[in-house]
């Protein structure tokens, strides 16, 4: 049996660049392992999240469990993370 692997983030950042595409989602099927994998893609930080919601809602309409379609990218709560941080830090100055 061949190990199961995952379509990388790289391999849809490189379908964005070769088809000059702002945002990627990918979607397979494993005959062998009988499983589904998403995968997304964006350029920007908006793009980032658009494509992350656009995934999530092909797995909800392929069926999969709630608790798997709340996917975030990395850049999208890091950005979030940094506003909190920043508004806490304007709140505590009063410039809030």
């Amino acid at each position: 049996m061949k190990k199961y692997s995952n379509v990388s983030i790289s391999a849809a950042k490189e379908i964005s660049k070769k088809y000059d595409k702002n945002q990627v989602i990918i979607v397979c099927w494993d005959n062998q392992y009988r499983k589904t994998h998403v995968t997304t893609y964006g350029k920007t930080v908006v793009d980032c999240d658009m494509a992350a919601r656009g995934g999530n809602f092909v797995k909800r309409a392929l069926g999969w469990p709630e608790t798997l379609c709340n996917s975030e990218p990395s850049r999208v709560k890091k950005l979030k993370d940094r506003i909190l941080f920043l508004e806490d830090k304007l709140n505590k100055t009063g410039r809030g």
